[in-house]
């Protein structure tokens, strides 16, 4: 019979249904923005209608979370600037580190995780429909 050393078991106690599972977080935790820039593409493109196109810096701090969301008809590109985290998306896990590229299409639907020591930092930029 195998061993189980007990101590690997303390998760399982202390933080039941956490992030630990590939259960998906609602809600943003220690996320916050910064709008740099954003312009409305009708002027520019006729077809795009009101969409807009935006530049954020966005931040997660240490153990932070942004939460399942879907880039249905707000395609992204996001630049790692500071820390790494690991993405969920489809049941598998990546990492991404400082340097990274990200493009997160039509058919995206993921969440975030800060795996760092301090703040992960993003330079996020995507088309999106204002509301």
């Amino acid at each position: 019979m195998k061993a189980i050393h007990i101590l690997s078991l303390v998760p399982l106690f202390l933080f039941p249904g956490s992030l630990y599972a590939d259960e998906a977080p609602s809600a943003n935790i220690g996320l916050s923005g910064k709008l740099l820039t954003e312009m409305p593409l009708g002027p520019e493109f006729e077809t795009t209608g009101n969409r807009h196109l935006r530049m954020r810096v966005l931040t997660v701090a240490k153990g932070g979370v942004v939460a399942l969301h879907s880039h249905k008809d707000r395609p992204s590109v996001e630049y790692v600037m500071k820390g790494s985290a690991t993405e969920f998306k489809d049941g598998v896990e990546k990492v991404y580190r400082e340097g990274d590229v990200v493009r997160a299409d039509h058919t995206t639907s993921h969440w975030w995780r800060n795996d760092t020591d301090g703040d992960l930092v993003i330079l996020a930029v995507d088309i999106y429909q204002p509301e």
